[in-house]
């Protein structure tokens, strides 16, 4: 606009200060014009080519953005759905974890349970060992009183005392029931002891014999069954202790799991976070982009469809000062007729 004004009052100075006498000479108040529309479609050229410029560098800002949030969006997604996987498979084997470690607690528990038993057991069994042997010694040692006494080395008091070592032995091994005939046996011995009849004394020795048999058979069926009891005892513990070995294993294992599923949510949450974080600013990043080039491209146009204003006014001027010269010829010309009228 500012060259159109300065053309303006240009023109406007030259056609105030013509002389009626002055010869007209259009083509150079046409060349003022013209050289207005050139510097005007020169200022646009220029223009346009800032516009190529700008525009190329937002077109390569657009591309570059889109770029960056297409690749963030894909961290993004992908990071998202593998935290997702990391956090379902640590709830499940955190889920595997807690009745394993209930399994290995309850198996522990029965372990010491049998063992506490086998321990009572096993001392049961050595206390009752010890009753049928002290049984089975208080029989022999009857047997050898009973051959004192045939013999004459040793006395009747002598087998009343072991009486009652084989009363309390029998009681001790809940025999006495068995042990029944021996005692009535003694009592009718120590009735006759002037006159005791040797058959008498061997007859008790074959009871007494037979009661150790008897005795030693169920010390034997006790010892069988007491060693049976051990070996079921420890191949139930050994069983335990495999299970609760490959619980152990399986323990460790998934606490390894869970570790390693800590560190992806960690990975995959910071990676989440760092692409989240990239993507906002480049999404805010080309929201700035999208407003400075609407912002130069608004401007641009403007500065367009002001220049084109420019050269309409440049046009509509040049037919002003067109019909503002050809005014000034007729009345040139007018006023030369009348001075040649005058003159002659």
């Amino acid at each position: 606009m500012k060259i159109v004004q300065v053309l303006f009052v240009l023109t406007l100075a030259s056609s105030t200060s013509i002389s009626p006498y002055t010869k007209l000479n259009y083509s150079k108040q046409r060349s003022m014009t013209c050289f207005g529309q050139e510097a005007v479609n020169e200022e646009q050229v220029n223009h346009d080519q800032i516009y190529d410029i700008k525009y190329n560098q937002c077109d390569s800002k657009f591309e570059f953005r889109n770029k960056e949030v297409e690749d963030a969006s894909n961290v993004v997604r992908v990071s998202t759905a593998q935290l997702n996987i990391c956090k379902t498979s640590k709830i499940r084997i955190t889920n595997q974890q807690e009745v394993n470690q209930q399994q290995l607690f309850t198996y522990q528990e029965h372990l010491t349970l049998i063992i506490t038993i086998a321990e009572n057991e096993q001392a049961y069994f050595k206390k009752r060992g010890r009753d049928y042997e002290d049984s089975i010694h208080a029989i022999d040692e009857a047997l050898d009183i009973l051959s004192g006494i045939a013999n004459g080395r040793k006395s009747f008091v002598e087998l009343s005392s072991i009486s009652k070592q084989l009363f309390q032995t029998s009681f001790n091994i809940q025999k006495t029931f068995n042990y029944t005939p021996i005692f009535n046996a003694f009592s009718l011995l120590a009735s006759q002891q002037d006159s005791v009849d040797p058959s008498q004394i061997e007859r008790v020795e074959q009871i007494l014999l037979q009661l150790r048999e008897n005795i030693n058979d169920t010390y034997n069926q006790f010892t069988i069954s007491n060693a049976a009891t051990v070996a079921a005892f420890n191949n139930q513990k050994d069983s335990i202790k495999i299970i609760l070995n490959r619980l152990s294993n399986q323990d460790e294992k998934l606490q390894d799991k869970i570790y390693h599923l800590n560190q992806c949510i960690g990975n995959q949450s910071a990676i989440v976070q760092v692409a989240s974080t990239k993507l906002e600013r480049n999404l805010q990043l080309w929201d700035q982009a999208v407003t400075l080039y609407n912002t130069f491209q608004a401007e641009y146009y403007t500065a367009t469809r002001s220049r084109r204003s420019e050269i309409l006014f440049i046009d509509e001027f040049e037919e002003q000062v067109r019909q503002r010269f050809q005014q000034s010829e007729e009345q040139k010309q007018r006023r030369m007729l009348r001075y040649v009228k005058l003159k002659y």
